[in-house]
């Protein structure tokens, strides 16, 4: 009987812990902080990371600022099931939808 009864219970544990989501690892290394320029005075920052672009959704202030050259950080983010539009402006200077990107969550950003 006591078999059976940790039998089940090692079933009901296999089973509940698979239906647990897991969102994957962590990614990080050196990136960089690039601005979009969606129209005349709106700027979209994103991150560059291994030659792919991504939206972070809690990119600090400090690191939002207009300069024409990349910051240099290093990152620790998780990626989202999320997508961003990034906007590119028309001749009119109308922003008009370049692409969707992925959005991250940083769990760490600092200058290099």
């Amino acid at each position: 009987m006591k078999s059976n009864l940790s039998l089940l219970i090692s079933v009901f544990l296999l089973l509940f812990n698979s239906c647990i989501s897991d969102d994957g690892p962590f990614l990080e290394g050196n990136g960089e902080v690039v601005i979009n320029v969606a129209t005349r005075g709106s700027y979209q920052f994103l991150i560059r990371y291994k030659d792919e672009v991504y939206y972070p959704e809690n990119l600090p202030e400090e690191y939002k600022f207009v300069s024409q050259d990349p910051i240099p950080v290093f990152i620790k983010f998780k990626l989202t099931d999320e997508e961003a539009d990034i906007f590119t402006p028309a001749p009119n200077d109308v922003p008009i939808l370049l692409k969707s990107i992925p959005v991250i969550l940083l769990s760490e950003i600092k200058r290099r």
